[in-house]
């Protein structure tokens, strides 16, 4: 039988019960905090979104780590969930769409520079004023030249869950530039 490390009980339902009433708990003393306050230490909600993702994709890491340590197993596992892909709006209220360099080998194995624009990232890093971000793209979407997305649902429309991918390109952004944030259900990548 297996027990619960946070709460010491030794059925599941129970653990999950008494984390629930603790979040209850920890919810009731929030909301009575002055509107200043309502977002803890951050400076906005998109701010404090954006690092509960990033605790949550770390978390993730972690765990996946620790539970697949031997080979063995390795073998056997599931992809997990450790991405939670976002858009991000800007003040005016339009989609942030960003765009970066990369390169790629050719068929004559030559390097090329390769331009890509995405409305989709991850988050790979957050400080007091900025957050570093992945820019993110379906699969489908490198092999097309000239396939730059005009909106977030034209590049997200129809395309397979399973073919969103990293890039390789990172960014800076000033979190001030932003007013609000979309998440997409979390993916494996």
């Amino acid at each position: 039988m297996d027990i619960c490390k946070k709460c010491k009980c030794s059925h599941e339902r129970e653990c999950y019960e008494y984390l629930w009433d603790q979040d209850e708990d920890d919810h009731k003393e929030h909301s009575k905090k002055p509107c200043k306050d309502h977002h803890k230490d951050k400076e906005t909600c998109v701010e404090e979104i954006l690092h509960e993702i990033l605790l949550a994709q770390r978390k993730a890491c972690d765990d996946d780590h620790c539970k697949h340590s031997y080979k063995g197993y390795e073998k056997e596992r599931k992809r997990k969930k450790n991405t939670i892909p976002f858009i991000l709006y800007c003040g005016n209220c339009k989609p942030f769409k960003a765009s970066g360099v990369t390169t790629v080998s050719s068929h004559s194995k030559q390097k090329k520079f390769v331009c890509i624009s995405s409305f989709i990232f991850k988050i790979i890093d957050l400080d007091d004023k900025c957050v570093t971000l992945e820019l993110l793209i379906i699969k489908s979407d490198q092999k097309c030249e000239n396939n730059e997305p005009k909106t977030p649902c034209n590049q997200i429309d129809g395309k397979k869950v399973d073919d969103l991918v990293k890039t390789g390109i990172f960014i800076n952004v000033d979190l001030s530039c932003l007013c609000a944030i979309t998440c997409l259900p979390a993916v494996c990548l």
